[in-house]
This record gives structure tokens, sequence and C-alpha cells, in this order.
């Protein structure tokens, strides 16, 4: 599995069926996204993220161009000022 900061994914099933998973950056302990359409900061521990991949509960659709992502990033980082 080839997790890469720009990739999107499709929730597939659970909370987030229907949404899609910006990749924002990778830390240690897991993985922070951005959630479209809701435009919410989400993070996603290791053991979650590798458990929903493998069951194909989320999907690698695509990593997004990088000026599609240069906007992605921006809502995260507004959202990350916003919360703290």
């Amino acid at each position: 599995m080839d997790v890469e900061i720009g990739n999107l994914y499709a929730v597939h099933h659970g909370d987030y069926a229907g949404h899609m998973f910006a990749l924002i950056n990778k830390e240690e302990q897991g993985y922070n996204f951005l959630i479209m359409p809701s435009m919410e900061n989400l993070f996603v521990s290791n053991e979650d993220f590798i458990n929903g991949y493998e069951k194909e509960i989320i999907k690698l659709v695509e990593k997004a161009p990088e000026e599609v992502f240069e906007v992605i990033k921006a809502q995260y980082e507004k959202n990350e000022n916003i919360n703290y």
C-alpha cells in the first residue's frame, strides 16, 4: 500500500460513506485528512486506516492534481487555525 500526501480516498462504508478523504499529512501515529464535502479535518490512526483499506472500506481514487491539492490543504490549515 503506497500512501502519499495528496491521495484522494472514497469511503464506501460506515459513518463517512459517500465522502472523500484527502490525505494532508502523515504523523507517526496516523494520518490527517480533509473530509469532503463537509470540509472537516479528521485524524485516523495507522491501525484504523490500514484496517479500512484492507477491508475496502476506503479505496484510493487518485492523487489530486497539485493545484487542487493546494486548495484542499489551505482549507485544512484554515480549519486548524480556527480549532486552536
